[in-house]
């Protein structure tokens, strides 16, 4: 099994732009690969190359901005695919496949589908191409298969960690989800944004995993962290600044419904939301951060309560009277469900 970083995309952008620098980013696992890459490019070109060393989790950490400081005009970002090739001004997605096939797995995983007659695929980027002959494969076997629609940001059947709007709409269409890979990260978002059992379909270990038990843990992390909150006064709210991660309306909306219902807010910024960063304002009882969904919905290591965009939707229901719901089954943990939470006052 190898990932194959698509080279001849990179090498068609340099030559029909002949930059006279070039950003990089990439995603750890595959920074030995664009390394690589990078020093080919060097040796063929002579163009210095720059390679970001802050956290690279999806395709929200774009670097338009450092391409600038760095007096460079073309930024590479590997591995995170999706519909849209251009983001920004200088930022070019470059696709990252991997050779690996699923026959075997799919094999194993029929006799676990039997309870299911509907199941619904999904993946994330590297493994796009092998949606189809998964599909046939379990249709073969008896199963109705569904994929889900491409829409302006995703292929069909993608998902991101925080996005699952192509494969949404069909939860209701399928009895369950197998998803194409080996990110129980991807597949545990599956799982507790559509509501439906999840497997996680593992080719390198060769294994199939029901995500039941880990999406449980989440959610009930999650909702013990939306009643922490409701009892806290002072709330920071964060705002990312990370080119994808700054939602200024999200901000804005939690912002002005926390100080409707007598909270006290302090507006915070900053490229990663951590421990040690949320650390020195110790008078801030509970925090909402609008970067990344996952860093609350995942990061278990807080000392207290930090929310994501659906936990502050939770928790504006809560103290306005309403139900707290299923505040996770939705088709992105990005927006807000500001048309489902209606002023109270």
């Amino acid at each position: 099994m190898t990932v194959r970083i698509d080279e001849e995309k990179v090498f068609r952008l340099i030559n029909e732009k002949k930059p006279r620098g070039i950003v990089v980013n990439a995603p750890g696992g595959l920074i030995r690969q664009t390394r690589n890459l990078m020093e080919r490019i060097e040796a063929q070109y002579g163009i210095p190359c720059y390679l970001i060393g802050d956290s690279c989790f999806g395709i929200c950490d774009t670097v338009d901005d450092e391409v600038t400081k760095l007096d460079a005009d073309l930024a590479l970002h590997i591995g995170h695919n999706a519909v849209p090739e251009e983001i920004g001004e200088f930022t070019h997605l470059i696709d990252a496949k991997d050779d690996i096939k699923f026959d075997a797995i799919i094999d194993r995983s029929i006799e676990v589908f039997r309870p299911y007659r509907r199941l619904g695929l999904a993946t994330f980027s590297q493994h796009l191409d092998e949606l189809g002959p998964a599909k046939r494969q379990l249709e073969a076997a008896g199963f109705e298969v569904h994929l889900g629609r491409e829409n302006n940001l995703l292929f069909q059947s993608q998902t991101f960690g925080c996005d699952f709007s192509t494969i949404y709409p069909m939860s209701k269409e399928v009895d369950a989800f197998c998803y194409l890979g080996g990110s129980e990260f991807h597949a545990v978002g599956v799982a507790l944004a559509t509501g439906k059992p999840t497997y996680l379909l593992d080719p390198y270990l060769e294994e199939v995993r029901d995500m039941k038990e880990e999406a449980e843990i989440r959610r009930k992390r999650s909702i013990l962290g939306v009643y922490k909150a409701l009892d806290a006064r002072v709330f920071g709210v964060v705002t990312g600044l990370k080119e994808g991660q700054k939602m200024l309306g999200r901000t804005k909306w939690i912002s002005k419904r926390l100080e409707m219902n007598g909270r006290k807010v302090v507006q915070l910024a900053m490229r990663d939301v951590t421990p040690a960063n949320l650390a020195p304002y110790r008078d801030i009882e509970a925090f909402v951060q609008t970067a990344c969904p996952r860093i609350s919905i995942d990061g278990f290591t807080f000392d207290r309560p930090v929310l994501s965009i659906p936990q502050a939707d939770a928790l504006v229901r809560l103290m306005e009277g309403r139900e707290i719901g299923e505040f996770l089954e939705r088709p992105k943990w990005i927006e807000l469900t500001t048309g489902l939470i209606p002023k109270s006052r």
